[in-house]
């Protein structure tokens, strides 16, 4: 039975899989940056200035038990896992970016010690908060919530060791495996709303215990994983024309999805909630 590797033209050689797997990476890379940057000003500017503002009880509006005046260690938690989310968005693409780590490595360094910091910052400000509380979804929530946080604690330490000892491809793969994870809440609040867009209410309750809020307790990030390990993979010498392939079609249509999303999700949702958030603060 012929396999995908027989049905690609010989023509299609070794040097065109990686230009075309490389500019994907790059067109995913900035519709990445592009989004993560909107969804890092509004989670700053809404969180940060609702805070600020005095009205942190305005973190329910999209989220429900977020504030409690009753579980403060849980809002402390919960806080430092948005604002060093927000870091993580605004600085990750950087970081992934060649010229940057070839021509000023010294900055490339320097961010990614505050890069890895923040993530494991995030993670264990989520278990923190997991800890405290539990999570609005029970325990189905909070065991997908919980090992998100703990594969960034994970995914940063490895990071971060491997680069110190300068096994750089080791170092790469684990950051391109937390930068996979990084997006994740920023995935979730995404794939939610294109969710009731398309199927309303179906699958979802308001405690988050449907079937579909079960789905997406992991879906939210263990598929993001999955394609950064395929491109992980592809970037090898030895990888097979077909997996460059798959991986240079999971990432045109990861792109796809993320450019859709963000157009829908930044009229609809983050400038408002920008703007709220910095009236909360200027009020």
């Amino acid at each position: 039975m012929a396999t995908l590797a027989d049905a690609i033209p010989e023509r299609t050689s070794r040097g065109t899989l990686d230009t075309a797997l490389r500019g994907t990476a790059i067109l995913l890379v900035a519709a990445s940056w592009l989004s993560a940057a909107l969804f890092g000003a509004y989670i700053l500017a809404f969180y940060g200035g609702t805070l600020a503002g005095g009205a942190p009880d305005r973190w329910n509006e999209n989220l429900p038990r977020l504030h409690e005046a009753a579980t403060p260690f849980a809002t402390i938690a919960i806080g430092a896992h948005f604002v060093t989310g927000g870091i993580l968005l605004l600085l990750g693409p950087i970081q992934l970016i060649a010229a940057v780590r070839n021509r000023i490595p010294a900055l490339h360094r320097w961010l990614g010690r505050l890069y890895v910091l923040a993530a494991a910052i995030a993670g264990l400000g989520g278990l923190g908060f997991i800890l405290a509380k539990g999570t609005v979804g029970g325990p189905a929530m909070d065991i997908g919530f919980g090992l998100y946080g703990a594969l960034m604690v994970l995914c940063a330490a490895l990071a971060f060791t491997n680069g110190r000892a300068r096994r750089l491809e080791r170092h790469r793969a684990w950051a391109i495996r937390l930068f996979a994870l990084a997006i994740g809440s920023w995935l979730y609040r995404m794939e939610y709303g294109f969710w009731f867009l398309l199927f309303g209410t179906a699958g979802h309750t308001p405690d988050f215990r449907g079937g579909f809020d079960l789905v997406m307790d992991f879906a939210f990030y263990l598929p993001n994983l999955a394609v950064a390990e395929a491109f992980i993979r592809a970037r090898r010498a030895d990888a097979a024309p077909a997996l460059r392939i798959g991986a240079v079609a999971a990432l045109l249509g990861a792109s796809a999805f993320i450019l859709l999303a963000t157009w829908q999700f930044a009229n609809r949702m983050w400038l408002p909630g920008m703007a709220s958030g910095l009236g909360a603060l200027g009020g």
